[in-house]
């Protein structure tokens, strides 16, 4: 019997496209990253990280040719240059691949929630079960180097208790509860996705080849900076534990590994991922002031974001996501 597959939905598509985009763009950090790595025991993380970009790709080109879906031009060798001195620290190689791995399995996660199809399904589990080990392998390496940050440490809980005064919800001045430890936790997680992007940011500022493109990865540099100054704040105003500084070595070099293409979208993927984590921030935290917090920085990365979207569309690079059929462009056809 020949089983017939029904067409593949909204959300599957639309989760399908943007991870073979983003792993075209993987694949082009990840050449650079591999040439210039001098860590012999950081190049097989990497390797096994390309090698998964690679194979994400090849299996979603498959799929979407038997559906007879056209491959998104994403990313290709026009936009790496393997021949530029590195830029980046070895370290900072590891803290990516952390920061793009605890996404990648957030991503996937919620792929293969919204998806139907039984192959896109196992897919997603394949692709989320790479990034699994390949997060673990990763931390693991981070902690026998000595550089993994871990969240902050709280004092364990000795008894159980409920919230009798409506205060522990807190307000926008006077006297605040001491933070929980999920509010902690989300803090420390802010600070290290923020430290992340600012590095790349200040890196991309410097080789970028167009001076209004540079301008724009220093003035989100400018905005991380500023981020994780007051989530320290809020953190050091308990006294509390707080992620400790990292090594963000830039190199001196001026050429470009990337092309401006490719930063602009790299930094616009970032955005979008510190809104979401801004997001999941807000709807654990109970006290008000982090959540005014929250959203004033979801606004300010929220516009810094769609300056960046406008650039795209200026210089050409924004391809068009999947959408519905503009119904009334097609009665205006007729007219």
């Amino acid at each position: 019997m020949v089983e017939h597959l029904p067409k593949i939905t909204s959300a599957e598509i639309s989760m399908l496209w943007s991870t073979y985009i983003g792993d075209t763009m993987s694949i082009c950090v990840l050449k650079h990253f591999l040439q210039t790595c001098e860590d012999q025991d950081i190049s097989p993380i990497i390797e096994l990280a390309l090698s998964y970009s690679y194979d994400h790709v090849a299996q979603i080109s498959d799929l979407f040719t038997e559906e007879g879906i056209p491959l998104p031009n994403g990313f290709g060798e026009q936009d790496v240059n393997l021949k530029a001195k590195k830029l980046f620290s070895d370290v900072t190689y590891m803290r990516y691949l952390h920061h793009m791995g605890r996404t990648g399995l957030n991503s996937y996660s919620l792929a293969k929630s919204v998806s139907a199809r039984k192959d896109v399904r196992n897919l997603f589990k394949q692709f989320l079960n790479q990034t699994e080990m390949l997060y673990d392998r990763n931390v693991e390496l981070m902690q026998e180097k000595g550089v993994f940050i871990r969240a902050p440490y709280i004092a364990y809980p000795d008894k159980v208790e409920y919230v009798t005064d409506k205060k522990f919800l807190g307000g926008l001045v006077g006297h605040r509860r001491p933070l929980l430890g999920i509010e902690i936790a989300h803090l420390g997680v802010n600070i290290e996705v923020a430290n992340v992007a600012k590095t790349m940011l200040l890196g991309f500022s410097q080789v970028a080849q167009s001076k209004k493109l540079s301008d724009y990865f220093k003035e989100g540099y400018d905005l991380g900076k500023k981020m994780v100054e007051d989530f320290m704040i809020k953190l050091n105003e308990d006294d509390d534990s707080h992620p400790s500084t990292w090594d963000s070595t830039i190199t001196n070099s001026t050429d470009a590994p990337f092309s401006d293409k490719l930063m602009l979208f790299h930094t616009n993927a970032q955005s979008a991922i510190g809104i979401g984590d801004f997001g999941l921030a807000i709807a654990a935290s109970l006290r008000k002031d982090l959540t005014v917090n929250y959203e004033g920085y979801i606004l300010k990365v929220g516009t810094y974001a769609g300056e960046g979207a406008k650039l795209l569309i200026d210089h050409g690079w924004f391809e068009k996501p999947p959408q519905s059929i503009d119904r009334e462009a097609l009665r205006n056809q007729n007219k």
